[in-house]
């Protein structure tokens, strides 16, 4: 399986380098992330992170099109309560491919919408502020995720997107002695922000 991803991502790349010169838009982008784990007992967006990554896209309408694209995106969990003696933090780093769609409400605002699929890279957990180690138990290696968010667009070349992103399938089964019967394990919860750059287009 993880071979098979990376014939994907290497897939990716290539019509991403390959598409520059054709009738699509290309790009890249960076930006924030805060996240949580729902299933891990804890609550709030307090982990903090960064995403980045490129993508082509192809509009079949002056409102409507697609795209694909390979990015990084770091996710996890944070809490510390001094008082009550509880420290938590995961790390998760993905590499994920995003296929989406995008529709154009106005002239400089589109929506987006789709699935990611991701590849978890590394894991790390800290469960009593002593340190991050390998968690126990592990993370899935493979993750489905929806996402949906907002793109305004100041020119052509720069645009600005909001996002919430959610586990479909979990990121790892229940950790001993903790469930909730709407879960079948710990799920990704994600909100995220990223400056965009289109290099190319033709839209």
């Amino acid at each position: 399986m993880k071979r098979n991803f990376i014939l994907i991502t290497l897939g990716v790349l290539f019509i991403i380098n390959h598409s520059a010169a054709q009738e699509f838009n290309s790009g890249i982008y960076g930006g924030m992330v805060i996240s949580q784990l729902d299933g891990d007992t804890y609550w709030g967006y307090n982990k903090a992170g960064i995403v980045g990554g490129a993508f082509v896209n192809r509009y079949v309408s002056k409102k409507m099109g697609w795209q694909l694209g390979i990015r990084y995106i770091s996710k996890g969990s944070k809490h510390a309560d001094s008082e009550a003696g509880e420290y938590y933090k995961s790390v998760l780093q993905y590499i994920e491919i995003p296929v989406t769609a995008r529709y154009f409400i106005r002239k400089n605002i589109d929506l987006e919408g789709g699935l990611a699929l991701g590849y978890l890279m590394r894991s790390l957990e800290d469960t009593d502020g002593t340190g991050l180690l390998e968690p126990k138990p592990p993370f899935n290696k493979f993750e489905l995720s929806g996402l949906a968010g907002i793109n305004y667009h100041w020119t052509k070349q720069f645009s600005f997107g909001a996002f919430f992103s959610y586990s479909l399938t979990p990121a790892r089964p229940y950790t001993s002695g903790y469930s909730v019967p709407m879960y079948r394990g710990q799920y990704n919860n994600v909100i995220y922000g990223a400056f965009c750059y289109t290099i190319s287009s033709w839209k």
